[in-house]
């Protein structure tokens, strides 16, 4: 909610810098998003007089204006028409700055110089909603001016050098979507009084009943409170400028006398109001009714709508005449012909019009408000100062009386005192006289007599005495409550075995270089279209989706995968590692669906050996062993000849490779991407539950590094297998640490090159030793036709 700092100055004495003001505010609970200067970009730019003009002697489309700033006459060039001499006029100086952000330059049109400009309404980045008066199509000709105000800065001069600010109000205080609501809150902040607008007005001879019949709500659960009062004499025509101003600083766009001063009570009270074109009433009774199936109404902003049996309207004796809480009706709109105004003021049900609202698509500052719910004491405080409103403008004559329909009469809220437990809920101590007077400040009044807490109707958010404590410390200051260590016996629960793998995972890869990403649960099934191994049949679908992109849960991690990868790709970042822990899941014959924990890797810039690497490494940090990486699978998303998948112990582990290339297609990525999914659950069953620690070697280790000849068709792990074979006697350890074709290579070969560890337990190991393991281990490979490169 938008709101000006003069308006508020206007109901409470501000007296800190709004640095402070918002800090102070925040602290206590009505959270400041942020503030800005209104019109912050127009600098440099102040009152000036046209003290002659003549026209441009080789242009006479142009005039050559002398221009009295106070302290200097500048000669400004204009094509405008309206502008005369006398005429008081905004002057954008040399170096200003106007509202698109243009900055003014001296210019010379044909040998004369123009030494500023002079603005319209429009470089002021103001409209003539708020200056009704302004040529819109020439300069502001400004009103009210006086050779006192020469040189002064125009947003000073035109009173509108304000400060807006930006709150986030939350939904448990519909009082404070209102100026005096805020203003409350800033009194009971810096410790001074409300002043409360006046609700003060002056009512003709003339009674109400002459107008009107009855007010009927013909369901008491669609409204609490329905209360209407009329003018008459109504003179429309535009509001006064101070009233105007308030509006547009708050984002409301004037348009009348009597619908502004609606929406001005709106923002300053909080409740909404409407009026109504008494004359263009059917009869002489008013019902706030359910609409019937399929009636319709054209709104003001001239749609027609249809509506449905749960939405509530006003009506007269024929038909709807507004959309309750949302929005009034065409046909009963106020205009240049209107004289006499029904002013209504009302409480409907808050959930009821936020499902119209809905509905119809049309979310309204009115009936923003009247879904929080709204307490009935706001009608009334909010048409009386409407009226006075009304009166004070001299926009029409109030009649004498109401018709107030009012069910379910609001009773007087109470809370037993019990400053005990404020105590010990806030575990502070403090004073009881500063808890009355904090609760004072905020109109909670504490009668001694009876022990009790009287809540004022507008609080509608205080039920017991945690509402009152908290109310209690948020004005005193959350900032003063003393830190304590809290000492207790805490149940030793633990993570369990999964947690804890997760959480490991987690680390590993974050200092491996890598960064989680999080995705949605569900997705579009037109992913499926693209994808390929899945079936349709399997997902689980969503009962109430919020759209068809989002109508099932996902069953696999690649297409996240591949949108997050497109993302960073499309800000031109090159080098990107990723990775996502998350559920899959899939239709099972129980009536929950089968789901699965999966870790997925993305990664871009890097081949698949560095992905094949990093799950070797996070493999031996959960202590699995014996992986396998087989290029036998049939997972079609993978690259046919750059994939594996991962096994351990005949249990699928998961799969490693290049995305397919139609599939990278498909998602615009124009590089090499490398995935890799892994499963939690396998990790879980073949990772090495005991833990056996061995003493540190006593002999040296012995390197060996070999360059073989494979065919093509052979797979590394063919050469790691008979490795394993003779790891057991002195061959404490090997990896595969360079793959290589090239001119060298001959035609069906590749070289892999490894390094293998050498240690004994019992004695320093000589080359025979070593020799006798090696000869055994090239006897093998040259079953494979696997033999040692000679250079």
């Amino acid at each position: 909610m938008k709101v000006s700092l003069e308006w508020l100055k206007s109901l409470v004495d501000i007296n800190c810098e709004v640095d402070k003001l918002v800090e102070n505010l925040t602290m206590t609970g009505t959270k400041v998003e942020g503030y800005e200067k209104r019109l912050d970009s127009v600098r440099n730019v102040v009152v000036g007089k046209i003290i002659e003009i003549s026209s441009h002697p080789e242009n006479p489309n142009l005039s050559v204006c002398r221009v009295d700033i106070k302290d200097e006459v500048l000669t400004i060039i204009t094509a405008a028409k309206n502008v005369y001499r006398g005429a008081f006029v905004p002057v954008a100086k040399i170096g200003a700055t106007i509202a698109n952000g243009k900055e003014i330059n001296k210019m010379e049109f044909k040998g004369v110089v123009s030494e500023g400009m002079l603005c319209s309404l429009y470089e002021l980045g103001l409209t003539s909603a708020e200056f009704p008066y302004a040529d819109e199509s020439g300069i502001f000709i400004l009103e009210g001016m006086d050779d006192e105000k020469l040189g002064t800065d125009i947003k000073k001069a035109l009173g509108i050098d304000d400060i807006i600010i930006d709150f986030e109000i939350t939904s448990n205080r519909p009082d404070c979507l209102s100026i005096v609501g805020l203003a409350r809150e800033i009194a009971a902040v810096l410790k001074t009084d409300l002043k409360f607008p006046s609700i003060t007005y002056n009512e003709t001879e003339d009674k109400i009943e002459n107008y009107l019949d009855k007010i009927e709500i013909q369901n008491r659960n669609i409204c609490k409170r329905y209360i209407g009062k009329v003018i008459k004499n109504v003179k429309i025509g535009p509001s006064p400028q101070w009233l105007r101003k308030r509006l547009v600083a708050c984002g409301i766009r004037p348009i009348n006398n009597i619908v502004d001063v609606t929406n001005y009570v709106m923002l300053e009270i909080g409740q909404p109001l409407h009026a109504f074109d008494l004359s263009k009433i059917h009869g002489r009774s008013v019902f706030v009714r359910l609409a019937k199936d399929g009636e319709e109404i054209t709104t003001l902003d001239g749609v027609k709508r249809t509506l449905r049996t749960v939405d509530i309207v006003i009506a007269d004796e024929d038909r709807a005449i507004a959309v309750a809480g949302v929005m009034g009706g065409l046909d009963t709109e106020v205009d240049q012909n209107t004289t006499t105004v029904l002013l209504e003021a009302a409480t409907f049900n808050p959930a009821m019009v936020r499902r119209t609202s809905r509905y119809l698509g049309l979310r309204t500052e009115a009936s923003n408000r009247f879904e929080k719910g709204l307490s009935p004491y706001f009608a009334e405080v909010a048409i009386q100062r409407a009226c006075a409103l009304i009166e004070q403008i001299g926009a029409g004559e109030v009649v004498k009386g109401a018709i107030d329909t009012y069910l379910d009469i609001q009773q007087q809220v109470t809370v037993k005192a019990d400053f005990s437990y404020t105590e010990r809920l806030l575990g502070v101590s403090i004073p009881q006289d500063e808890i009355i007077d904090i609760l004072n400040r905020l109109e909670i009044s504490y009668d001694k007599e009876k022990g009790v807490f009287v809540v004022p109707p507008f609080r509608v958010d205080i039920a017991d005495m945690a509402d009152i404590s908290e109310e209690v410390i948020r004005i005193y200051g959350y900032d003063k409550i003393p830190s304590r260590v809290y000492m207790g016996n805490a149940i030793s629960s633990g993570l369990t075995q999964k947690q804890k793998m997760v959480s490991d995972i987690r680390s590993f890869l974050a200092n491996s270089g890598y960064y989680e990403v999080y995705s949605y649960s569900f997705e579009s099934p037109k992913i499926y279209e693209i994808l390929k191994g899945y079936k349709l049949d399997d997902a689980v679908k969503i009962l109430n989706p919020l759209g068809e992109d989002f109508s099932i849960m996902r069953m696999q991690l690649l297409s996240s995968i591949l949108k997050t990868l497109y993302l960073n790709l499309s800000r031109n970042i090159k080098d990107i590692k990723i990775f996502e822990i998350a559920p899959v899941f899939k239709k099972s014959a129980d009536k929950l669906p089968e789901e699965k924990l999966v870790l997925a890797l993305g990664n871009a810039g890097q081949d698949f050996y560095f992905v094949k690497g990093i799950l070797e490494n996070l493999f031996d940090m959960l202590r699995i062993k014996d992986i396998e990486f087989s290029s036998d699978h049939a997972n079609l998303n993978l690259h046919p000849t750059r994939s594996a998948k991962i096994v351990s112990k005949d249990i699928l582990i998961g799969y490693i490779g290049e995305v397919h290339p139609d599939i990278l297609e498909k998602f615009d990525i124009q590089t090499r991407a490398i995935f890799a999914e892994v499963y939690i659950d396998a990790l879980l069953e073949v990772e090495k539950k005991d833990k056996k620690y061995t003493p540190l070697p006593k002999y040296p280790a012995v390197e060996r590094d070999y360059a073989f000849l494979v065919p093509d068709e052979i797979e590394s792990r063919v050469i790691e297998e008979i490795f394993k074979k003779y790891a057991s006697e002195i061959l404490e350890e090997f990896y595969l640490f360079d793959v290589y074709k090239g001119q060298q290579i001959k035609e069906g070969f590749k070289s892999y090159a490894y390094k293998a560890v050498f240690r004994s337990k019992e004695k320093t190991l000589s080359d025979d030793d070593i020799l006798i393991i090696q000869e055994r281990i090239l006897d093998d490979l040259k079953k494979y036709n696997i033999v040692l490169r000679e250079q």
